[in-house]
């Protein structure tokens, strides 16, 4: 989506005389998908100075979404959550790397919209990401995975799971039906496009060389920097770079590929199960996380190496499939998480 939709989607807003806690489906004319979304909040917001008290500063912030969305301002903002009921959207202006959310558990399916401030309060990038990967992001332990899994007894080796993507994945995006699918180029972090998709199977066949390759730890707790180091790999092997990362879900974005690396027998999934019918607001195309591609590393660490040993590959429909499920825990207090490294720097 470009610019001009997300100007036309704001007169239609105008038009509509809705404010934001006035709900809005999300097949609606007047929802900005997640894309359009942060080009309309980048493209209004940057350069803006909201130089106050912290509350003062929050409440032109406020203001200064609700004017870029189309909305009029209320005369008081409500204690909503989200703070923008009508898209979904919650708003947070950060100075620092350090996440802060207050007093509930993180939605999957909401919409949160990250600002950054300089120091003299001007904002210099905005980025919208997903409860999804907001707690894909905690490696700190305060937000334990709801979701967690472990391969079926038995099962070891790397396996195609899905000799095929789901009809809806198929039906929306036309992988290929090919290896010549042109795909260089690409940003990861872009939404996928059709005909820009590889097949599962096609998928499946080049990360199998990957299969023996080795990398240097990072660290033993530095889980975030083994998968990005893991994610560069899946990217220089698939074809598409070069790599970008806004910390968006899936990891690859434009393959619609979640890619997860377990050195441990126990798979953490997130807030969201993957064959649920739950929308993947970063794909698009109205594809649920069913629909998204899984490849799963299995992994192990010799001093102070990285050897990857097998990989799983397959759609979210089929993951249980392959692997058993059950639940862990989720905290519900102050949740304190660190933002990705290079997250404001990193475009489409």
């Amino acid at each position: 989506m470009t610019e001009m939709a997300g100007d036309q989607i704001a007169r239609r807003v105008a038009a509509s005389g809705a404010s934001i806690y006035d709900l809005f489906n999300r097949d609606s004319d007047e929802y900005y998908d997640n894309q359009t979304l942060e080009e309309r909040l980048e493209s209004a917001l940057v350069g803006q100075q909201w130089d106050a008290p912290i509350r003062t500063r929050s409440k032109l912030g406020k203001a200064a979404v609700t004017v870029a969305l189309g909305y009029p301002v209320p005369r008081s903002f409500r204690k909503t959550q989200p703070r923008f009921p009508s898209q979904n959207l919650d708003l947070f202006l950060q100075q620092s790397n350090n996440l802060q959310i207050w007093n509930e558990e993180v939605d999957p399916e909401r919409r949160y919209a990250l600002v950054r401030l300089d120091t003299t309060n001007t904002v210099t990038a905005v980025r919208v990401v997903t409860g999804e990967a907001v707690a894909l992001w905690d490696k700190t332990g305060t937000l334990t995975s709801k979701f967690q899994a472990a391969r079926l007894d038995g099962r070891t080796g790397s396996k195609l799971v899905s000799a095929l993507d789901t009809e809806l994945f198929r039906e929306v995006l036309l992988p290929g039906a090919t290896a010549e699918v042109d795909i260089t180029g690409l940003s990861p972090a872009s939404p996928p496009r059709r005909g820009k998709v590889l097949p599962i199977s096609e998928v499946h066949s080049r990360l199998l060389p990957l299969e023996g390759v080795t990398f240097d730890d990072p660290g033993l707790t530095n889980e975030r920097g083994r998968g990005v180091v893991l994610q560069k790999l899946v990217t220089e092997t698939l074809g598409v770079g070069p790599y970008g990362d806004k910390g968006q879900f899936p990891d690859i974005l434009n393959q619609a590929l979640e890619v997860k690396l377990q050195l441990s027998p126990t798979i953490d999934l997130g807030l969201v199960s993957p064959d649920s019918d739950h929308l993947a607001e970063d794909v698009g195309g109205g594809l649920r996380h069913r629909d998204v591609r899984y490849a799963v590393f299995f992994g192990a660490r010799s001093g102070s190496v990285v050897t990857l040993d097998a990989v799983v590959t397959t759609t979210g429909a089929d993951f249980f499939t392959e692997f058993r499920r059950f639940e862990g825990l989720v905290s519900n207090r102050k949740l304190q998480i660190p933002l990705p490294s290079g997250l404001f720097e990193t475009k489409c």
